[in-house]
């Protein structure tokens, strides 16, 4: 797989997938950073992606730029949670055919309290 089929697939697995990363070639010490939650394992992180990946309803990538083994997507999303449309920027890290690292840029403000009120 090239770098761009590995993104792919890891786009699909939030726009079809619904959050099953099965398919996708995470390291299995893939660290992830977001404002939300962060992550030391593959295995976290696809608990998490199986839980979240049904409310979303929307992933729209706008943008999507390629620097070596690195590639940063400007993505449009929206969940099935009482919280308005949202942008980010996630940056991704590919070594020897797997993601390593992930890092999710947005404002999380009003997930955070969608998700402190219980959704």
């Amino acid at each position: 797989m090239t770098i761009q089929d590995i993104v792919d697939a890891y786009c699909d697995a939030w726009i079809s997938g619904k959050g099953d990363f099965s398919g996708v070639p995470l390291a299995d010490d893939f660290e992830f950073r977001g404002p939300v939650a962060s992550f030391e394992s593959a295995a976290g992180y696809r608990a998490m992606a199986a839980q979240a990946g049904p409310l979303v309803t929307r992933f729209a990538v706008r943008h999507q730029f390629v620097d070596g083994s690195r590639v940063c997507s400007v993505i449009d999303w929206e969940m099935s949670l009482p919280v308005p449309p949202m942008t980010s920027a996630e940056i991704l890290e590919i070594e020897d055919g797997k993601i390593v690292r992930g890092e999710l840029i947005y404002d999380a403000e009003a997930l955070r309290a969608a998700m402190a009120q219980g959704g």
